[in-house]
């Protein structure tokens, strides 16, 4: 499945890219788990348009009416049972993504919000230095080599879903030109014993 680009621009290009997904898979009502809900103008849009049969919003922001918790600890338990995973981080989104596809189910749309390497320099993320092997925590990276280093790290987490024993149904780039973050949406389906023998059967013909 290769990765098509939408021409959008921000908050209209994360509205366009989730409208695109719920029109498509969710019309008769997602359970929508929003892992970063900041301050929900998403959503409160969303919801008006789309017929939801849940929506639980979490942020570590506090704010009234809302649990402040790492929305990571949810997604890292099975039996969560949503099937709408937004992680619309102000970084790195690869925790999240990781864990929803560690216990998802058996079709999921995952939204996800990626950060990018800013002039003048970075520092590299945990799990992106555990990912590399890299010891140090503190050195800032300079940004060619960072965004180098987030350009791997970006194209392997986003292929984990493979050996997380899913098929890509649907992948979406939302272009956000100047902008300083990526945008991206995919629908996915659990590779079942049946299916995944048939995918072989296919690549082997």
């Amino acid at each position: 499945q290769r990765w098509v680009k939408t021409d959008n621009h921000n908050l209209a290009a994360k509205l366009a890219l989730r409208r695109h997904f719920m029109g498509r898979y969710h019309q008769s009502g997602a359970r929508v788990f929003d892992a970063c809900q900041g301050d929900g103008t998403i959503w409160s849009r969303l919801r008006q348009e789309f017929p939801l049969a849940s929506y639980w919003g979490t942020d570590l922001k506090p704010q009234h009416g809302r649990i402040k918790i790492d929305s990571t600890r949810i997604l890292n338990q099975p039996g969560w049972g949503f099937d709408v995973i937004d992680i619309d981080t102000y970084g790195m989104p690869w925790k999240h993504y990781e864990a929803a596809l560690q216990f998802g189910g058996a079709r999921m749309t995952i939204f996800l919000t990626l950060g990018l390497v800013t002039p003048g320099g970075t520092t590299l993320s945990t799990f992106i230095r555990d990912l590399f092997g890299i010891e140090f925590s503190t050195l800032k990276i300079p940004s060619a080599i960072a965004s180098k280093i987030h350009t791997w790290a970006t194209q392997y987490c986003l292929g984990i879903v493979v050996t997380k024993g899913y098929r890509v149904i649907e992948a979406l780039e939302a272009l956000n030109p100047g902008g300083s973050a990526r945008y991206f949406g995919m629908h996915l389906e659990k590779l079942t014993t049946k299916n995944h023998e048939s995918e072989n059967d296919h690549r082997l013909d």
